[in-house]
C-alpha cells in the first residue's frame, strides 16, 4: 500500500512556507520483501492542471535507488519538502518559482499509485 499525506485536508502555504509530505509504504503481502524507494524508484509530483511543476526523479545526482527492507505490516516513512521552485528534466540551472494557485501533489512506484494531496500557493 502507498500513500501520500499533504497535511490534512487542502493546505495553504503563504509567504515562503515550502510544502511538506508524507509518503508512506506497507508491505501487506505475507512475507518480508526488498524494494527500491529511492527518488527515481518512488516518485513524488507536483502538478498544476496539466502542467508538471516538479518531480523527485528531475536531476537525480547519484545512483537514486535506495534499497530497504519491508517486513508484513511495518510501514517506511519518508517526509518531504518542497521548495517551491519547479524542476525539469533537462535539469536547467535557472530553476523558476512556482506561482501562487492550486496544485496537486501525487505519490506513483511503478503500476503503484498512492492518493494525492491538494494545496495552495498564497
Amino acid at each position: 500500500m502507498l500513500s501520500l499525506q499533504s497535511g490534512g485536508k487542502e493546505q495553504i502555504y503563504s509567504g515562503d512556507q515550502r510544502p511538506t509530505f508524507i509518503v508512506t509504504l506497507v508491505n501487506t503481502g505475507s512475507v518480508m520483501c526488498t524494494v527500491d524507494v529511492g527518488p527515481r524508484a518512488m516518485e513524488v509530483r507536483i502538478t498544476s492542471g496539466a502542467d508538471r511543476i516538479w518531480s523527485t526523479v528531475d536531476c537525480v545526482s547519484g545512483a537514486g535507488a535506495e534499497v530497504q527492507k519491508l517486513r508484513r505490516g511495518v510501514p517506511y516513512v519518508r517526509t518531504l519538502e518542497w521548495d517551491r521552485r519547479r524542476s525539469s528534466l533537462d535539469c536547467r540551472a535557472e530553476r523558476s518559482a512556482a506561482l501562487p494557485g492550486t496544485y496537486v501533489a501525487t505519490v506513483r512506484m511503478g503500476a503503484l499509485r498512492g492518493g494525492k494531496g491538494v494545496f495552495h500557493l498564497r
